[in-house]
């Protein structure tokens, strides 16, 4: 088996229907982007640890194709807080789902990536064989 394609994330439930636990590598800020030349000061920032939670829950964690809709967007998605790990190489986020446009496709996605971040076989990074 290759490398896994989501490397060094990592998704967990906290007991809130609505609220993950979620590592990802240290994104480069809005300050770090215009500093560097990769975004101009009048664009509009949009922050890579949403982006990366997005497609680890639609791809790594529910298996959805690559490219498939999925109805949880980008704002509906809150970082509430954040804590360097270890060096600083990755950050880990406390994430949580906005009820704002709450809808029942909404609502039933958060059940089943709750239903994976829970069973035996996630082991935060990705559902495991149970032969492995």
């Amino acid at each position: 088996m290759g490398e896994p394609r989501f490397k060094g994330l990592y998704l967990q439930a906290t007991g809130d229907l609505c609220c993950f636990s979620f590592v990802t590598y240290t994104p480069q800020t809005r300050e770090q982007m215009v500093s560097c030349g990769d975004l101009d000061e009048s664009e509009e920032y949009l922050n890579p640890v949403i982006f990366d939670f997005l497609l680890f829950a639609s791809e790594a964690a529910l298996g959805a194709p690559v490219g498939d809709t999925f109805p949880i967007e980008y704002d509906d998605v809150l970082i509430v807080t954040s804590r360097k790990r270890g060096s600083g190489i990755q950050h880990e986020y406390l994430i949580m789902l906005s009820r704002h446009d709450w809808n029942d496709s909404k609502h039933s996605t958060c059940e089943q990536l709750q239903d994976v971040l829970t069973s035996e076989r996630w082991n935060g990074a990705r559902l495991v064989d149970s032969r492995e």
